[in-house]
């Protein structure tokens, strides 16, 4: 029996696998309402209404008598004129309902050590947020880094069916398409998404501290941005010293986790990216979630990024 206002626990879902497949991307849309919810894009909606009502991006409604209180700065004094009766100008709310997610598909995306790739899971999430998208009526687009895949804002319904197609259809692919960084598809999407569009970006972030800077600006600039940090636990932690094959399907390398200065190296920059990550959660508009390989998924949406969950 479930209590009045509790919500009932997220799903369990595991992705598997170093490709997504179409079938279980589709049926990903029977947990919407739960990713919903994990996004808390309802909330999000509500802020940003808030934060525009705060803002100069609002068309003009119509004009009222003038009442003490009223901002100065909004008289009508056409109306004031024409009338011989100060009138104070009201304004619409500008309110988007769009959601714009942009989701990694680059070559380091497409790495994993716990139960399937980055790519994988990164793809997951993308679905289920356009699911999410479609269980609140919003409309929906997204990009994927790594392709040339591109869905263009619409019913989300129809945009997320697009979306899983262009993601299962791309998995294949034994090098990815379009290695741009993520500032490059940040300003693309900012161009074609209107002031309010919230955001929703997954990746491992692996950008440079001025490109990962630059992204979120851009996207911040113009709505609200949740990032969902895809990680594999071999990132946190590398592993035990030693040397160890890493292919990508056509090359292969050998990591020497025994050589000097290897392991430094790799705890810099982890450290790093963790830091930047954490000082972007901490704005006023942006949350992250972090996602591990291997782990259950609703259950990493389920709780707040932190330092002190990591490292």
């Amino acid at each position: 029996m479930q209590m009045r206002g509790v919500h009932a626990p997220l799903p369990r879902h595991i992705p598997r696998g170093v490709q997504p497949a179409l079938g279980a991307l589709l049926e990903l849309r029977r947990y919407g309402s739960a990713m919903r919810r994990a996004l808390a894009l309802d909330h999000e909606a509500r802020e940003g209404e808030r934060a525009q009502s705060r803002s100069q991006g609002m068309d003009y409604a119509e004009s009222r008598p003038y009442s003490p209180g009223d901002d100065v700065r909004r008289i009508d004094w056409r109306v004031t004129a024409r009338t011989g009766r100060g009138h104070t100008k009201l304004y619409r709310v500008q309110r988007s309902e769009d959601l714009c997610c942009l989701v990694d598909q680059r070559g380091p995306m497409r790495f994993g050590t716990r139960a399937a790739f980055k790519s994988v899971v990164a793809a997951e999430l993308a679905a289920l947020t356009g699911w999410a998208a479609a269980a609140g009526g919003d409309r929906f687009g997204a990009r994927i880094i790594g392709s040339d895949g591109e869905v263009r804002s619409g019913p989300a319904e129809r945009s997320a069916a697009a979306l899983c197609a262009a993601l299962a259809a791309g998995a294949g692919d034994a090098v990815p398409k379009d290695e741009r960084s993520l500032d490059a598809l940040a300003a693309r999407a900012t161009e074609e998404t209107a002031t309010g569009t919230r955001f929703i970006v997954i990746s491992d972030f692996a950008d440079d501290d001025a490109t990962f800077l630059r992204a979120t600006q851009l996207l911040r600039a113009r709505g609200a941005l949740v990032l969902l940090w895809v990680l594999d636990p071999v990132e946190e932690r590398l592993f035990p010293s030693g040397r160890y094959p890493l292919t990508d399907g056509r090359d292969q390398i050998v990591l020497d986790a025994a050589a000097p200065g290897v392991r430094a190296a790799h705890a810099r920059e982890f450290a790093a990216r963790r830091e930047r990550l954490a000082r972007c959660a901490a704005l006023p508009g942006t949350r992250c979630m972090l996602v591990r390989t291997g782990e259950d998924l609703f259950s990493s949406l389920g709780r707040r990024f932190a330092l002190r969950e990591i490292g």
